[in-house]
């Protein structure tokens, strides 16, 4: 089974307890049950056996932003068999130099509203995912999104997650009336005749 690639924002909603909640691109709402999803998604890998790869820059970003705790949390990946860090090597680097030449060269074009740091950063993260054979990203990264895609990979944001079953049963609000109504009597002359 092929692995699949988490980029920084699925692994801040896993394990960055101050992460911000993606907006659903769907509805511009905030993604119900975001971590729910997330964590769902790792149990169904792990029961797969199948591989989670996390590119180095990608954690780089991850504990950039959790900050003096970072530590802890790659302790975790690291000695979980189900994520795999995986480095920017001289392999990652003639595939980037492919992509950029036959792919992101005339397909990717540079727009003033994404910094050019940003767009060599997600072309090393896809260059990093293609080296290790996934073909399915999770990311909430609309630019890294695009990136996979125009290399053969399908990107799967939080929101398109499925919720486990005991997590998708409608919740039923019950208020009671704030009167209990009186039963209504029964006719008199139905009553008499019983």
């Amino acid at each position: 089974m092929k692995p699949v690639g988490f980029d920084d924002t699925m692994l801040s909603i896993l394990l960055n307890p101050t992460a911000g909640i993606p907006i659903d691109r769907a509805t511009g709402q905030p993604v119900t049950m975001a971590k729910r999803r997330a964590e769902y998604l790792v149990e169904t890998l792990g029961k797969a056996r199948q591989k989670i790869i996390i590119p180095t820059p990608a954690a780089a970003e991850l504990m950039t932003a959790i900050g003096p705790d970072a530590q802890q949390y790659l302790a975790i990946i690291a000695r979980s068999r189900l994520f795999e860090l995986a480095a920017f090597d001289s392999r990652c680097a003639i595939e980037l130099a492919l992509l950029n030449r036959d792919v992101f060269k005339n397909s990717d074009p540079r727009v003033v509203e994404e910094p050019y740091q940003k767009v060599k950063f997600d072309r090393q993260i896809v260059a990093i995912f293609k080296v290790s054979g996934v073909e399915s990203v999770y990311t909430d990264d609309a630019g890294l999104a695009n990136r996979a895609r125009l290399c053969g990979m399908s990107p799967i944001t939080t929101a398109e997650l499925p919720l486990p079953a005991e997590d998708r049963q409608m919740q039923i609000e019950f208020s009671a009336p704030d009167e209990i109504p009186e039963p209504e009597s029964a006719p008199e002359s139905e009553a008499t005749n019983e």
